[in-house]
């Protein structure tokens, strides 16, 4: 039963002040309550996602590392030969749009993570890394690795794929599969 002696108006203020104070408790945040909960779909807010740091596995990296920017999702693996084939399109890329205009997030499938910081060790690939510790079939991979098919059901997995996030947090573009144009993708959406 309502308090009389509390005016209506403050207890709508006191429940409104507890329930963002627990958004803050558990790390939510107003990107994250917009964020879409399915798949990445081009024109919708982008999927939420909290994903290990390929070096520093006790560090994570969300969405909202990128705000006011684009951000590039680059998906891929070492076993991955057409992944490996766009790295001249990623330092390209890199060369074009400085980091405070696009930011680049190279996320690994590889099983293991040491052998994807040892490939990072011979080969230059621009950009912050992490880990998809679940694979193709795990949450990350189930929100942005899914391949056009035919039948159009977008239930089928691989890679490369890359997701561009534009800076107000909504999927701008995606490309998938070898003949996917990265630099194509870049120069319609940022400008060369």
């Amino acid at each position: 039963m309502p308090n009389p002696s509390v005016p209506h108006c403050c207890l709508k203020a006191r429940v409104l002040v507890l329930a963002v104070s627990a958004a803050s408790l558990l790390g939510l945040s107003a990107g994250a309550a917009r964020a879409q909960p399915g798949p990445a779909e081009i024109g919708k807010p982008v999927p939420g996602f909290e994903i290990g740091a390929l070096q520093d596995s006790g560090r994570t990296i969300t969405p909202s590392d990128f705000e006011g920017r684009y951000v590039l999702l680059n998906l891929w693996a070492t076993w991955c030969a057409p992944c490996i084939e766009k790295l001249p399109a990623l330092r390209e890329a890199r060369r074009r749009y400085s980091p405070e205009r696009l930011a680049i997030l190279n996320v690994s499938f590889d099983r293991s993570r040491s052998k994807a910081t040892a490939f990072l060790e011979e080969r230059e690939m621009p950009g912050r890394h992490a880990h998809a510790s679940g694979g193709l079939m795990g949450d990350f991979g189930d929100k942005f690795a899914r391949m056009p098919t035919e039948s159009g059901s977008g239930k089928v997995r691989g890679l490369p794929n890359m997701t561009l996030v534009g800076p107000k947090g909504t999927v701008a573009d995606m490309a998938a599969g070898e003949s996917a144009d990265l630099l194509e993708m870049l120069s319609e959406r940022l400008g060369r």
